[in-house]
Parts: structure tokens; sequence; C-alpha cells
């Protein structure tokens, strides 16, 4: 998780404290305290419970709207053949990319931005999709290195990382595609991006 983020977080709360909102900074609180403790016990797990892992997804894009309130909407999608208490997933494998697409492709973006999350059931596999309507990767990058040369985006690095380190263990490999979606005129309109797990379960 970019420390951005986390540092970020603080001041909304401490803005929110200074313009007199406790009620608003308390939720805030609350939800950050409860995202960070999500974080902590995860990160020492190889697997959690697919209902954990959007428990945190949920918060931290909680979070995120009260930040940037009007700058995008989200749904989360389950397959109804998906046990949600039950399958087992990596932990935050798309949370750099969740955030990616808030902080660069609805960032600097003019409309509203829509943001996609989905759990289907794929033959022995879990496909989890994180699709969005921003800005696309290329054009994020170009604004991002103008606005800050030295800045380095090691989110999928690290993913990649995790990734091999999984696969070594697995007869069935986790994979990731990342999509540069287009309009009908050929032009930037989103990214997709799509992990497919093996189906593990408790």
């Amino acid at each position: 998780m970019n420390p951005h983020f986390l540092f970020n977080s603080l001041a909304s709360i401490q803005n929110f404290i200074i313009k007199e909102k406790p009620a608003v900074a308390s939720d805030y609180l609350g939800r950050f305290s409860k995202l960070v403790r999500q974080i902590l016990n995860n990160s020492v797990e190889e697997w959690i419970t697919l209902e954990d892992e959007v428990g945190s997804i949920e918060n931290y894009l909680a979070l995120q709207k009260v930040r940037y309130r009007d700058m995008f909407d989200y749904t989360i999608e389950m397959d109804k053949w998906i046990d949600p208490e039950t399958t087992l997933i990596p932990p935050m494998l798309t949370q750099p990319f969740i955030e990616n697409s808030i902080e660069h492709g609805f960032k600097n973006k003019e409309e509203k931005g829509k943001l996609q999350i989905r759990f289907e059931l794929n033959g022995s596999l879990i496909r989890f999709e994180v699709e969005d309507d921003g800005v696309g990767r290329e054009k994020a990058r170009k604004i991002q290195q103008e606005q800050n040369k030295d800045h380095q985006s090691m989110g999928t690095d690290i993913t990649n990382e995790r990734l091999m380190v999984l696969n070594k263990k697995l007869k069935q490999k986790i994979s990731l595609i990342i999509s540069d979606l287009k309009n009908e005129q050929n032009e930037p309109a989103g990214t997709k991006v799509v992990f497919d797990i093996p189906y593990k379960y408790s």
C-alpha cells in the first residue's frame, strides 16, 4: 500500500478535527484503524478467505470515497456459485491496481470515474477482475512523470514478485493479465486487470 495513502488519511482526519467535524473524524479514524489492522493481520498470511479480502477492499474504498467524495463510484460483484466464507485467495493482490485506478486513472479524469470489481468462478479458477474507465496507463504515466520525474511505480513489480513466490508452491499457477481498454474511436478508455487464481477452500 502506498505510504502516501496512509499519510493522506491521517491528514484528512486532522482536517476534519480542525473543521470541527468530530463525527466524520471519528468514523474515518475507525475505518482507518480497522484497515491498518486488516493489513497487518493479512500481511502474515499467504491465503485468506475471500470474505476477508472483500472486507479489506470495501474498507479501503470507503476511505477513498471520503477523501475523493465525487471522483468515482464503485461496484463489487460476486458470482453466486462462490462461497466467500470458505474460498481462499492470496491477500491484497489487487490493492495496488485499485489504488492506481483512483490515484492515477480517476484523479486525472474530468468526469466521474467508475471502478468495477468482479469475482467469477471460471472452471477450477477464481477470476478476480478490476476494471476502471480512467485515463489509461500511458496518459497517467506521462502526467506522473511531468509532476514527479523521480517517481517509480513499484506496485506491479511487487505483485509480480509475490506471484513468483506463490507459483513456486502451486501446481496450477496464478496468472496476471493487464489490458489497456479502448473506446470505439480507439482512444484510451481505462484499464482492466485480471487474476486467475486456483480454486482453494478452507
